[in-house]
């Protein structure tokens, strides 16, 4: 949905941290407002664009903040006055001890604080102190902390102040603007997984735009990924993307790390720029970027037969998990030694190796591998996303699958008989420690526990067709093909 309006608050920001200037109230409709639930809540009560013109004499009140921790509140001879004070309500002249002059203030930057001190100095509404709304001119306060925050590049300055029962806020602008440097402000989303028609185009829209519609298009750079640099002055700003205009946006349902602070019913997109920035790559409708499914698979059969144990398990470990150590664990399912995973990955280069019980152990190569990238020295498995995938099965420390290239070892291995119909007997020149059985598609169809030099295994399971029995020992990998009858 459309955002009409936007009441400006933002974290203060180191370019715009400084309230030295001359300020007044916002000419403008919720400059001042009170509610129960919290800063910005006017739910009870805010003015409108008609009591600028009523409260003209409220309005060109201004208030003066000096380098040396001086403070000056110009009232010209007339303010607003209320019944507490005795007086009808209405402009008249300033009532003791809320008649303005000078004053001194402490501005505390990092807290967000404006601390203003003298008897009846304050901002705002002279009848608002912490915790309380004073009775009578005789209770008023010396001393006034506001909770503050300045945006728009300095020029504009909202004060937040808890009085007990609510909050009051007050929104003031500078009588002289700074002026405003604009940033570069790179947006980016990622289209890839939206399942609607583009024809139309994709386009930004926010506070900065006037959420105007088609004013800021965005160009396709490719693989479903939409990019657009717009000049934008400090301050927050929300926004969200839209197709064709207005025709499709983005939907939130508020409870996004990535949505605007202000509770005003619309959930956008939310930003305090603050410099030239490129803005991460997010998922249409999403705080994320999107994610594929990509599957990786490591036959650890010869590490095992080189002595190695996988009892502590086998993790993937790459670029898109900060090289954890176990965070990523893979599950040998069907106990062939071959361990699998699946990732949901961003598209783009990853690098990544394979290893065993955390960083205990890991892959190492030596540089300029097919399946390798060097970068700083080391030198790791890559890979680039473009999509949902499943990488082909790889050998530890390989570029290849484990049954690429095998030497047959023919006489390490015999088979009999050969055809077979129900059982075929093994027999090897080393202790067998696996033997496994693969279909014509690499797959593993059974696998068994090797046991001495001669070993009899049951194929009653396996249907009609051409096999290859692997056989595992100390000295390596042997394999044959076989027909089962």
């Amino acid at each position: 949905m459309k955002k009409l309006y936007f009441l400006l608050f933002a974290p203060i920001l180191s370019f715009s941290a400084q309230i030295e200037g001359t300020w007044k109230l916002a000419p403008q409709a919720a400059a001042l407002g009170v509610g129960p639930s919290g800063p910005g809540d006017m739910s009870w009560w805010a003015n409108g664009a008609g009591d600028v013109t009523t409260r003209a004499c409220l309005f060109d009140d201004s208030i003066k903040f000096e380098a040396n921790g001086t403070m000056t509140h110009y009232m010209d001879g007339s303010t607003w006055l209320e019944a507490w004070q005795g007086a009808p309500e209405g402009c008249g002249t300033p009532i003791a001890p809320h008649v303005g002059g000078a004053a001194t203030y402490s501005y505390d930057a990092a807290a967000g604080t404006l601390t203003v001190n003298g008897l009846g100095a304050h901002i705002g509404l002279s009848k608002v102190i912490n915790g309380a709304e004073i009775a009578s001119p005789a209770a008023a306060a010396s001393s006034i902390t506001y909770n503050v925050a300045i945006s728009n590049g300095g020029n504009t300055l909202t004060a937040d102040i808890n009085f007990g029962p609510g909050w009051w806020r007050f929104v003031y602008e500078r009588t002289t603007p700074l002026a405003v440097q604009d940033y570069n402000v790179t947006f980016r989303v990622d289209m890839s997984q939206y399942t609607g028609s583009l024809t139309g185009g994709v386009f930004v829209n926010g506070t900065f735009n006037g959420w105007c519609g088609t004013c800021n298009p965005m160009t396709d750079m490719g693989n479903g990924m939409w990019e657009v640099t717009l000049p934008l002055a400090p301050g927050a700003i929300e926004y969200k993307f839209t197709i064709d205009g207005w025709n499709a946006q983005e939907e939130f349902d508020g409870t996004e790390p990535c949505i605007d602070p202000v509770n005003d019913g619309f959930n956008n997109r939310y930003h305090v720029v603050a410099g030239d920035i490129t803005l991460p790559n997010v998922c249409f409708a999403s705080c994320d970027i999107c994610t594929n499914d990509v599957t990786f698979s490591v036959d650890m059969n010869d590490y095992i037969a080189g002595g190695g144990s996988t009892a502590a398990g086998v993790f993937l470990n790459g670029t898109f998990n900060g090289w954890c150590g176990t965070c990523t664990p893979m599950t040998d399912a069907n106990a062939d030694n071959v361990w699998d995973v699946t990732v949901p990955l961003g598209l783009g280069a990853i690098e990544y190796k394979f290893t065993v019980d955390g960083w205990n152990d890991q892959e190492n190569f030596v540089g300029g591998e097919s399946c390798t990238v060097t970068n700083g020295g080391f030198t790791n498995r890559s890979y680039t996303v473009a999509g949902a995938a499943t990488i082909g099965e790889v050998c530890w420390e390989s570029c290849e699958d484990c049954t690429t290239g095998i030497n047959e070892a023919t006489s390490a291995v015999a088979i009999y008989p050969n055809p077979v119909n129900s059982i075929m007997t093994v027999k090897a020149t080393e202790a067998m420690q696996q033997i496994r059985i693969v279909d014509l598609t690499g797959k593993v169809v059974a696998t068994h526990v090797g046991n001495g030099l001669t070993q009899e295994i049951s194929v009653d399971d396996l249907k009609a067709g051409i096999y290859t029995i692997q056989v595992v020992t100390n000295a390596g990998l042997s394999s044959k093909q076989f027909v089962k009858k």
